[in-house]
């Protein structure tokens, strides 16, 4: 378990990590072997909320215990195309901020691009969190987006191999993982926006709505991209299937064309006697016939579209 303070004393400077933290400070925990007890003691938090995050499959939510808003949420860990989430905690009050995260290798110092303020205001911090959560999410979104786009390019080119497939498959996993943190995000900022604890300013409120608006919009990218995937898997089988008819009629043109000539050949092979068989003539005569019999197969196969 590792405890780190963060403070920032002014809107204009930067977030940073402190030795000796202030009343204000920023307290962040990671490690996966948290100390609930030592923890929730000198932190004022409660215990059995705070052991919640330990769990990894912890799901998005919001609780209210003791002036103290606990809001969990899930964050993107993992590579963008395997990705899973893990949950993180959040927990304000009107004097602190405390977040939390066993399972990923979320930082403080992630947030400083989206704050507007300083660490003395806990609760103007939080929607910056949470800001970069959104972010964290948005940018791998855009590396699945680039790889289905570039399959789609190769489908055109007929190069598209199984492997790209067995990799869609892991994406759509990624996606479907993506989309059910993101609409977790979304029910819980929409209880923040509400502001029923009265912990958050009007700025706050507002920067809420701007989150849930962008979260909609990368959940239609997920669905977008979904049915992009859908597409050229349909794309793909279609293609299979007809290139597979199109061999298919090639092979029973062939297999009828190479059956005409042994039709006479097989006549000839019989111990019986037959029309103009001593002539010298015959097998330029035979092979004429035959010839023009497979060329009238061809041109009925071609009248009546057999191929």
């Amino acid at each position: 378990m590792v405890v780190e303070y963060f403070e920032r004393s002014a809107a204009g400077e930067r977030l940073e990590k402190v030795s000796r933290p202030r009343s204000h400070a920023w307290v962040h925990i990671s490690g996966k072997l948290l100390d609930v007890v030592d923890l929730s003691d000198k932190l004022l938090l409660n215990a059995n909320i705070l052991r919640d995050v330990c769990d990894v499959r912890e799901l998005s939510r919001a609780e209210f215990s003791n002036g103290v808003e606990y809001i969990f949420l899930r964050l993107p860990v993992g590579a963008a195309d395997a990705a899973k989430t893990a949950p993180i905690l959040i927990a304000v009050s009107r004097d602190r901020l405390v977040t939390a995260s066993p399972h990923t290798s979320f930082s403080p110092l992630d947030t400083d691009a989206f704050m507007t303020t300083d660490t003395r205001q806990p609760s103007a911090v939080v929607s910056a969190v949470i800001a970069s959560i959104i972010t964290e999410y948005e940018q791998r979104l855009h590396a699945l987006s680039t790889k289905i786009t570039s399959a789609r390019k190769r489908l055109t080119h007929f190069d598209v191999q199984n492997e790209d497939f067995v990799e869609f498959v892991a994406i759509e996993d990624s996606l479907n993982e993506y989309r059910s943190g993101l609409e977790g995000l979304v029910t819980v900022v929409g209880q923040l926006e509400m502001n029923r604890r009265q912990l958050f300013n009007l700025r706050d409120i507002e920067a809420f709505g701007d989150i849930i608006l962008h979260a909609r919009q990368l959940l239609v990218a997920i669905s977008s991209s979904a049915q992009t995937i859908d597409s050229i898997q349909n794309a793909y089988s279609t293609i299979a299937n007809n290139t597979l008819n199109q061999r298919m009629k090639v092979l029973t043109t062939i297999t009828i064309l190479l059956a005409v000539p042994n039709v006479f050949y097989g006549m000839y092979g019989m111990n019986i006697g037959l029309p103009f068989q001593g002539e010298q003539w015959a097998y330029i005569a035979i092979m004429g016939v035959t010839l023009l019999l497979i060329l009238l197969t061809l041109l009925l196969a071609k009248r009546f579209r057999l191929f």
